[in-house]
């Protein structure tokens, strides 16, 4: 698997740039999107989840440590929740960026 080092902050970037970048990761998407739906709790990740996002250097380490796996029951429970995580936090990602900044380090001074 490839990885690309421009997605370094993914929620950094635009709306179009992220549509841009999950385009030009077509086969990142189909190698880990199915995987994404076998190891996922309902409510399955649609189509349009950004699951290449896993082979970025931003999610290396959680893709590592998901390995080869296929069935959730294998995945060691902090791999399982920090997937759940992952899974919940970028399910709109390629469809809004409205709200993200509550992620941003200057938001949360402000808090």
């Amino acid at each position: 698997m490839d990885t690309y080092d421009f997605l370094a902050d993914p929620r950094a970037i635009t709306l179009q740039a992220r549509r841009a970048n999950c385009a030009s990761m077509h086969r990142e998407q189909s190698h880990w999107l199915p995987r994404l739906q076998k190891l996922a709790e309902p409510p399955v990740p649609d189509r349009d989840f950004p699951a290449f996002l896993l082979a970025t250097p931003h999610f290396a380490d959680l893709a590592r440590r998901i390995g080869d796996t296929t069935d959730r029951r294998q995945l060691p429970v902090a791999v399982a929740d920090e997937l759940d995580w992952f899974l919940e936090v970028f399910r709109d990602y390629l469809r809004t960026s409205d709200g993200e900044d509550a992620f941003s380090p200057d938001h949360r001074l402000r808090a």
